[in-house]
């Protein structure tokens, strides 16, 4: 039985002492009117308006409870206690009932009324910050979106008035150039399609395309791209020769893969390799993404997907929206799969994606796997 008592903490039990006292002093306050009233022999048209004037400031100071409590003390202490003999009800007819009775109506009243006032101005208050964190979310946004948005095009636009300086010499390498155009016209897009996706997460309308898709054909290529477009953080790629299919959304899928392997670039500020590895484990499709950056606290894992969270840590490294996560969660997810957190030995973060193999019989029809078709993929061992 002592399991189920319920725990009163501290602070419960001094408001409640608070409360309790509040309302003595309430019930003793006009009992004490009362009597130096009867002594000084106060005009009972004064005593009433004392009494009004003071059920009125308990109603605008501590709400209807108060108001009544000091009506009713009011209404003891004149009719019943100070009458001869001592004791014996005032009230000798309907029209003192009648005027009792609209005394505690007023209370009753003035106090409802300043409770409707003061509710009506908490939710005032509410609907103010509301509205002051829905102004501030949006500038963030807006600045966040603009710095992410404006750092490709602004790749994409050097690359080209680069390629257009130097289009009569024969050394420049233009594949290299397109290849730059293309990683940042990509992480352009992902990032509108990364808020496209949230919205419908948002309001419930996510909907996926699924179809037996080779997990290796979605990691492989956005590997090489990033791989290409960052010199200080080279990336090991361990996969297996074998295929690893799974039915999901192939291009919702290639996010989830680009935002876990853009992090672990973006959250290694003095560089370092990013370690990948994407295999079979039991029934699943594994991925692992590990970074040796800043890591992530123990007591902020089990917030990481949260939308819009992000650690102190992040933050004071890179911007960003704290959509990344929350979108490839949500995803990973509705494809019946799992994606985990965990702090390896040596510093950084790795994250592991699960996903269901699909069935056999969907493995055998290679021409059902990812439009992408089938590329060279290259094996490497940690």
């Amino acid at each position: 039985m002592l399991g189920l008592m319920p725990l009163t903490t501290p602070n419960a039990l001094a408001n409640q002492s608070s409360r309790t006292l509040v309302y003595v002093c309430l019930l003793a306050l006009p009992l004490c009117l009362t009597v130096i009233a009867a002594e000084i022999s106060v005009p009972a048209f004064v005593f009433e308006h004392v009494m009004v004037i003071l059920v009125v400031t308990s109603a605008v100071v501590g709400g209807r409870g108060p108001a009544i409590a000091v009506a009713v003390a009011g209404g003891i202490g004149d009719n019943v206690l100070l009458r001869e003999p001592i004791g014996r009800p005032a009230i000798t007819g309907i029209r003192d009932a009648v005027d009792l009775g609209l005394f505690l109506g007023v209370a009753f009243v003035v106090g409802w009324l300043v409770d409707g006032l003061r509710t009506a101005r908490a939710s005032a208050l509410q609907v103010a910050h509301r509205e002051k964190d829905a102004r501030e979310a949006l500038d963030r946004l807006v600045a966040t979106v603009t710095h992410d948005l404006a750092t490709p095009l602004t790749a994409i636009q050097g690359t080209i008035q680069f390629a257009h300086k130097h289009s009569a010499l024969s050394e420049v390498d233009i594949a290299r150039l397109l290849r730059r155009i293309e990683t940042a016209a990509a992480r352009a897009t992902s990032l509108v399609r990364a808020l496209a996706d949230t919205k419908s997460i948002e309001q419930r309308s996510l909907s996926l395309e699924l179809h037996p898709v080779d997990v290796r054909l979605i990691v492989e290529p956005i590997v090489a791209m990033l791989d290409r477009a960052y010199d200080r953080h080279p990336i090991a790629l361990a996969i297996e020769p074998t295929p690893l299919v799974v039915k999901g959304d192939a291009e919702r899928l290639r996010r989830v893969v680009e935002n876990l392997i853009t992090n672990a670039i973006k959250y290694s500020p003095n560089a370092g390799v990013v370690e990948i590895h994407l295999g079979q484990k039991d029934r699943d499709v594994a991925l692992t993404v590990r970074d040796h950056g800043i890591g992530i606290p123990p007591d902020a894992r089990h917030r990481l997907f949260e939308l819009g969270y992000r650690t102190p840590q992040a933050v004071a490294v890179a911007p960003g929206l704290g959509l990344g996560l929350y979108t490839a969660a949500e995803v990973v997810r509705r494809h019946a799969g799992t994606i985990v957190v965990a702090a390896p030995e040596g510093g950084g973060a790795m994250f592991t994606v699960r996903l269901p193999l699909a069935a056999e019989s969907t493995c055998a029809d290679s021409d059902h796997w990812s439009a992408e078709g089938r590329s060279t993929i290259s094996h490497a061992v940690f």
